[in-house]
């Protein structure tokens, strides 16, 4: 019995994990140490133990990178990221969107501040925006996206739990 017990328990863990579904993904920080080099820390954290610390040493968080045609094999029209910020006394970051063309020119380039009027210092808050590829030359299949966190006031902040999810089709204001 216990032969049939075990792998039982290992599919429903793995059940209730999240994961990445389609156009939508996700990062909790939890199962990428000793993955990458980006600087995790567990002083701080929305969920689990782990969150991207950002310092005067570490500007960038972890980047997702993908080109388009990896993305979807349709036009995607926006990205709509949202992730939980900690920002210490006077921190400044952004999160930032960016698209480079096969020759590695930035083609696109969008930041949206991290410290706006309303979030509050020391507490956990959740940050969206939506991105829009208002030009079709943006988002070509061959043309690669990449998304990540930005410390450019140098103060410690930490991100957790950024999800980043594409509508496609034509973009509209």
């Amino acid at each position: 019995m216990k032969k049939v017990i075990y792998p039982l328990l290992i599919i429903l863990g793995a059940c209730t994990q999240t994961k990445q579904r389609g156009l939508v993904y996700y990062n909790d920080f939890e199962s990428i140490k000793g993955w990458t080099t980006v600087t995790l820390s567990s002083k701080y954290a929305h969920s689990g133990i782990f969150s991207n610390k950002l310092d005067t040493i570490h500007m960038y968080g972890l980047t997702f990178i993908q080109p388009f045609h990896e993305i979807s094999t349709e036009k995607v029209g926006r990205v709509k990221v949202s992730m939980w910020t900690l920002m210490a006394d006077s921190a400044k970051g952004n999160m930032v969107v960016e698209v480079r063309n096969p020759a590695g020119k930035v083609i696109m380039w969008e930041s949206r501040n991290l410290d706006q009027p309303y979030v509050k210092n020391n507490k956990w808050q959740m940050i969206s925006s939506d991105f829009l590829f208002r030009d079709d030359s943006i988002n070509k299949p061959e043309n690669t996206l990449a998304v990540y966190p930005w410390n450019n006031g140098k103060k410690e902040f930490y991100v957790d739990d950024i999800r980043i999810e594409f509508v496609l089709g034509k973009s509209h204001y």
